[in-house]
C-alpha cells in the first residue's frame, strides 16, 4: 500500500490499482494491434474503445511488456469519482517511476475536482515536463469516470500533455470528451471492436492454445458466430470441454452476443459445484479480495483452495498484484454473480457487507469499512468509526466525509451532533464550496432542534448550538467572506463549549507557497486590521479548545498579515509563537516550516541584517534537503534572489533569469505566482519590455480572479516600475494608484515600502498629482494612506509637505481629496469612516483656510498654492 509518507498523501491508496494486471489465461500474440498502438506513440493519446470482454486489458497490458519505457498503470472504478481519488491515483501510478513527482504535485490534487482545476493542472503539467523519461500512463476503465469537472480537467490534461507523455485510455465507450477533435489534430489515436475482435487465424490459434484443437473450419465458423467477441470464444471453449460432440455444439450454436453472455455464463456457473457457487455469489460484493477477506465474508475454512481453483478454471478473474493475492472477478461474470446473488433469498446480503466491514476494520482499512457499513446499511457501525475520527484531522479530504456522512439518513446522523454538523462542515469548509447545500443542512438542524428541544438534556443543548454556531462561522468565512460575523459565531463557540468541540476535520490541502496568508482569497477589507486582527484572537481561543496544533498555521498568518501591515515588532512576536506549534505539527509541517522562514527573513533584512537573512534561509534549504522536499528547496531559493534584487543586488536575479527556462508565454498556474513574478522583475532588469508586459498582464488577471490582493498590488507595482523605466510617466502612475486602491481596503503598506525608491519616489509624484485633483474617484486611494506609506519610509516624511498640506490637517486633507473626487458627505463619511456631521465640520474648515465659498473657489485655491504657475484651471 502506497503510504502518506511516499506520496504525502493520506487517503489510503489501494497498490493492486496501481499495478499491470496479471494474465491467468493463455496469450494470443496479435502483432497487427501491437504495432497500431505503437504508431499512436506519436501523439497524445490512444483510445482502446469496445464493449466489454474484447481483451482490451489484456492487449495493452502484453503490450507494455514489450516496451523499454515508463509506464504507469491505473485500474479505475466507479469510486474514482469522489473528490480527487482520480486524480490521487494517477499521481501515485506516476510517481512510481518518478518517485519526486507525487510529493510536488500532490497538494495540488485537491483543486483537480473543483472548477479551478486548470489552476492545478497547469502545476502538475509543468512537473511532467521536467521527466527526463518518456511515460505511458494507462487508465483502465475509464468509462466509470462520470463526473463532469473530472472528465472536463482530464480532457485539459490530454490537450496540454508534454511531448514526454503518452495516455492510453481503455474504456467499454467512447469519452464525454471531444476524441475527434484531438484526431483531427492528428493528437490521438484509436482502436475500436472491430480492430479487437479475433480474426479466423487468431481464432484457431486459441483454441489450440485452449487445449481444443478444432479444424480450420469449426473454428473458423466459432469465430464467425461470436463476431471474434474474445470472451464468447472463452466461454464456447469451457462449455466444450462437457460437450461429446463438439461439432454439433458448435454448429448449435447462435444466437448475438447478448444471448451468447447469458447463455454461456449460466453454462460456466452451472457447471461449478455448490460449495464453489456459494463462495463466488457471497464473494461478489467484495471490490477486491484476498483469501483471508474471502474467508471472513464466505465463512469458508478452504478458501485458499477454491481460488487456487478459480484461477486453474480461467473462471474469469483478475489477478491485482504480481504475487497473485489480490484478485477481483471480470466485470461481465461480477454482474452476472450480483444479480444471482441478488435473486438468492436464502443468502443475507446485508450480513456479507457486515463481515467485510468488520474484516476492513480489525486491518484499520477504514475507508473500506465505512463503504461495506454504508452499503449493508450498518449504520450504527459506520457511525462507529467515523466517530473514532473526531476531534482531530482524518486521513482523507473533505470530499470522502461528504460521501460517507451524506449516505447515513438525516435522522440517524441527527442524533450525532459531531457527524451531523462535521457533514455540513465539511460541505462548507476550503475548498469544498456547497454553500447552499451546506445552508440547507444547517436549516434542518434548526427544525429538527426545535422538534426535540424539550427532550434534551443541558450538555446536548449545548454540545449542539457549539457545533451550530461553529459551522456557521465556517459558513461566514468561506461563504459570505464576513470576519466580523465570523467572530460573533466563535464566540458563542466559546460560550456554549469552553472546554472545546469534537468535528472531523478533512484535509484542506494547498500547494507549497511562500507566503501562506497568500493561498487564501480574501475580498475587499477582508484583511484589515480592524477586522482581522480581533477575529484571529477569537479563532486562537476557539483553536486552544479544539486542537491547539492549529495554533501554528493561524498565527503564523497573523504575523503574515502583521508584516504587511507594516508591524514588525508584531510580526516577529507572533512568528514565534508560530514556531511554537509549527514545530509539534506531525502533518506535512514543511508548509508552515517554508513559510515562516521566509517570514522571519523578511524581518531580518527590514532590520538591515541581510546576512542573517541569507543565512536563515540557506538553512531552510538544507532542512528541505534532508526532508527530500525539492519545491521547498526552490521557493527558498528564489526568496534569496529576491531579497538580494530587492535590497540593491541584481546580479543572482540576472543569473537565474538565464536559466531558468521560464517563458513569458507560458501557462501559468495560481501557485506559480512567485516564480513568474520574480521573472517579471528580470525581465524588466533586462529592458524586454514587451515580454514584461504580456506576462504582467497575464499574471494581473490571474490574480484578480483568484482573490489574491497581495499579488495583484505587488504585479502592479513591477508594472508601474516598468512603465516608469520606459518613460511612461502618466501610465506608470494610473498602475500605482491602482496598487494602492487595491492594498488600502486590507492595511497593506508594507507591499511599497518592500518597492523601495523609484517606487517611493513615484508615491511623491501621485501626491502631487492627487492635490492637483488628478487620480480623483470614490475608489480611489487616500491621501492619508499614501502619507503613511511616505511616514514609514525613514527620512521621506519631511519632503511630502506641500503647501497645502501645511494649510491644511491630515484629516482635513482626506475630507478635501473626497471633495475632489465628487463624493457626497455622507460618502465621504463612510469612506473615511467617520460621521457626517464630522465630515461638514471639516469641510467648512477648508472653505475658511482656503477662503473660498464653495468647491470651485477651493480647488482654484488649491490649485494656486500647489503650482503658482499653473493658470489653467482644474476641471471639476
Amino acid at each position: 500500500m502506497i503510504n502518506g509518507t511516499e506520496l504525502g498523501v493520506r487517503e489510503p491508496l489501494l497498490q493492486s490499482k496501481l499495478t499491470v494486471p496479471r494474465t491467468v489465461s493463455t496469450l494470443i500474440p496479435r502483432p497487427r494491434l501491437d504495432d497500431r498502438l505503437m504508431d499512436a506513440m506519436s501523439g497524445n493519446m490512444t483510445l482502446v474503445c469496445a464493449p466489454a470482454g474484447y481483451g482490451k486489458t489484456t492487449l495493452v497490458s502484453e503490450w507494455l511488456l514489450q516496451q523499454e519505457k515508463q509506464t504507469a498503470w491505473v485500474s479505475l472504478d466507479v469510486s474514482d469519482n469522489q473528490g480527487s481519488r482520480f486524480w490521487r491515483y494517477i499521481t501515485a501510478a506516476i510517481a512510481k517511476a518518478f518517485p519526486t513527482y507525487g510529493g510536488e504535485v500532490q497538494p495540488v490534487l485537491p483543486l483537480l475536482h473543483t472548477e479551478g482545476y486548470d489552476q492545478g493542472l497547469i502545476v502538475c503539467l509543468n512537473m511532467l515536463d521536467k521527466l527526463d523519461q518518456e511515460l505511458i500512463l494507462v487508465l483502465d476503465d475509464f468509462h466509470v469516470i462520470q463526473n463532469e469537472i473530472l472528465l472536463a480537467s482530464f480532457a485539459y490534461f490530454t490537450d496540454y500533455l508534454p511531448k514526454c507523455i503518452h495516455v492510453c485510455l481503455i474504456s467499454r465507450i467512447e469519452p464525454a470528451f471531444s476524441v475527434a477533435r484531438m484526431e483531427a489534430r492528428q493528437l490521438a489515436s484509436r482502436l475500436n471492436a472491430e480492430d479487437m475482435r479475433f480474426t479466423e487465424k487468431e481464432g484457431a490459434q486459441f483454441f489450440e492454445h485452449s487445449d481444443l484443437p478444432l479444424n480450420t473450419e469449426l473454428s473458423s465458423v466459432l469465430v464467425r458466430k461470436t463476431e471474434g467477441w474474445i470472451t464468447g470464444l472463452k466461454l464456447a471453449s469451457i462449455a466444450m470441454r462437457r460437450q461429446e460432440n463438439k461439432e454439433s455444439f458448435i454448429h448449435n450454436f447462435a444466437g448475438d452476443s447478448r444471448e451468447v453472455k447469458r447463455y454461456l455464463f449460466e453454462e460456466v456457473f452451472s457447471a461449478q459445484g455448490d460449495r464453489m457457487k456459494q463462495f463466488l455469489l457471497t464473494c461478489s460484493i467484495l471490490k477486491r479480495w484476498n483469501v483471508s477477506l474471502s474467508m471472513a465474508v464466505s465463512g469458508f475454512e478452504d478458501s485458499r483452495e477454491l481460488i487456487e481453483s478459480i484461477e486453474r478454471s480461467h473462471l474469469f478473474v483478475v489477478a491485482l498484484d504480481d504475487k497473485g493475492e489480490w484478485f477481483r472477478f471480470h466485470h461481465l461474470f461480477l454482474e452476472f454473480l450480483l444479480r444471482r446473488l441478488e435473486q438468492n433469498e436464502q443468502v443475507n446480503k446485508r450480513l456479507l457487507y457486515k463481515a467485510a466491514g468488520d474484516w476492513c476494520c480489525e486491518q484499520r482499512l477504514e475507508e473500506e469499512a465505512v463503504e461495506y457499513y454504508l452499503q449493508g446499511q450498518y449504520y450504527e457501525q459506520a457511525v462507529l468509526v467515523l466517530s473514532e475520527m473526531t476531534s482531530r484531522v482524518v486521513d482523507w479530504e473533505w470530499s470522502n466525509l461528504q460521501k460517507w456522512l451524506s449516505a447515513i439518513p438525516s435522522d440517524i446522523l441527527l442524533q450525532h451532533p459531531v457527524l451531523f454538523f462535521s457533514y455540513a462542515n465539511s460541505l462548507i469548509a476550503e475548498e469544498s464550496g456547497e454553500i447552499s447545500e451546506g445552508e440547507a443542512l444547517l436549516h434542518q438542524a434548526d427544525a429538527w432542534y426545535a422538534e426535540a428541544y424539550e427532550g434534551l438534556s443541558e450538555v446536548q443543548h449545548h454540545e449542539y448550538l457549539a457545533m451550530s454556531h461553529y459551522v456557521r462561522g465556517t459558513l461566514m468565512v468561506f461563504g459570505r467572506k464576513d470576519l466580523k460575523l465570523a467572530k460573533q459565531e466563535y464566540e458563542q463557540v466559546v460560550r456554549y463549549a469552553p472546554n472545546g468541540i469534537k468535528i472531523i476535520f478533512g484535509q484542506p490541502e494547498k500547494p507549497l507557497q511562500p507566503i501562506t496568508v497568500k493561498t487564501y482569497k480574501i475580498g475587499r477589507g477582508h484583511a484589515s486590521r480592524s477586522i482581522a486582527a480581533p477575529y484571529t484572537m477569537q479563532m486562537a481561543e476557539v483553536y486552544q479548545a479544539v486542537n491547539p496544533i492549529f495554533l501554528g498555521k493561524l498565527y503564523l498568518n497573523h504575523a503574515e498579515v502583521l508584516y504587511y501591515w507594516n508591524d514588525l515588532s508584531a510580526a516577529a512576536d507572533y512568528v514565534s509563537r508560530a514556531m511554537t506549534w509549527i514545530s509539534q505539527n506531525p502533518n506535512r509541517p514543511e508548509h508552515d516550516l517554508v513559510a515562516s522562514w521566509i517570514l522571519q527573513a523578511k524581518l531580518k533584512a527590514a532590520e538591515g541584517h541581510m546576512f542573517e537573512a541569507l543565512e536563515l534561509l540557506e538553512g531552510g534549504q538544507r532542512r528541505m534537503k534532508w526532508m527530500d522536499i525539492p519545491r521547498g528547496m526552490e521557493i527558498l531559493h528564489l526568496e534569496a534572489i529576491r531579497l538580494q534584487l530587492q535590497y540593491g543586488d541584481p546580479v543572482p536575479a540576472l543569473a537565474w533569469g538565464e536559466q531558468c527556462h521560464l517563458s513569458s508565454r507560458d501557462r501559468v498556474s495560481v501557485f506559480e505566482l512567485f516564480d513568474y513574478q520574480l521573472f517579471a522583475r528580470v525581465l524588466v532588469l533586462q529592458g524586454r519590455w514587451e515580454e514584461a508586459e504580456e506576462l504582467l498582464d497575464r499574471l494581473l488577471y490571474l490574480a484578480e480572479s483568484e482573490m489574491r490582493p497581495i499579488d495583484e498590488a505587488e504585479i502592479l507595482c513591477i508594472t508601474a516600475v516598468m512603465l516608469q523605466s520606459r518613460e511612461e510617466q502618466r501610465r506608470a502612475l494610473i498602475q500605482l494608484e491602482e496598487a494602492l486602491q487595491v492594498s488600502e481596503a486590507n492595511d497593506f503598506t508594507r507591499i511599497f515600502l518592500d518597492e523601495g525608491a523609484t517606487v517611493m519616489g513615484m508615491l511623491h509624484e501621485l501626491i502631487r498629482a492627487k492635490q492637483r485633483g488628478q487620480h480623483r474617484g470614490k475608489d480611489s486611494a487616500s491621501l492619508s494612506f499614501v502619507r503613511s506609506i511616505l511616514a514609514a519610509a525613514d527620512g521621506m516624511a519631511e519632503s511630502v509637505d506641500s503647501p497645502l498640506e501645511a494649510l491644511l490637517t491630515s484629516r482635513e486633507m482626506d475630507v478635501f481629496q473626497g471633495l475632489l473626487d465628487h463624493l457626497s458627505g455622507r460618502e465621504i463619511a463612510e469612506k473615511l469612516n467617520v460621521t457626517y456631521e464630522t465630515v461638514k465640520t471639516h469641510r467648512k474648515r477648508i472653505y475658511s483656510k482656503l477662503n473660498a465659498a464653495n468647491l470651485s473657489e477651493a480647488i482654484a485655491q488649491a490649485e494656486k498654492l500647489s503650482d503658482p504657475k499653473r493658470t489653467n484651471k482644474l476641471q471639476t
